[in-house]
């Protein structure tokens, strides 16, 4: 499966991810960067059907991600 980091302003990151675990380190990656100036940033993960996918950091503090469409866990 493929993932991609994109928002309408900054854009995508670059490149498609092939597994989820690095999509999730590239969007945090990114939202701390844009945190770390004072501002936020605007994208957002989805998969290759297109579907948004949200992340959280489960009790133990493992990234994991669920279809927003949904509500479906994926990891």
């Amino acid at each position: 499966m493929a993932y991609e980091v994109t928002g309408n302003v900054r854009g995508n990151c670059g490149h498609t991810h092939r597994s989820l675990k690095a999509a999730i380190a590239c969007l945090v990656h990114d939202r701390s960067g844009c945190k770390a100036q004072g501002g936020y940033s605007d994208r957002r993960l989805y998969d290759e059907n297109g579907d948004q996918l949200e992340i959280y950091r489960d009790a133990d503090g493992v990234w994991r991600a669920y279809s927003v469409p949904d509500l479906k866990v994926v990891q």
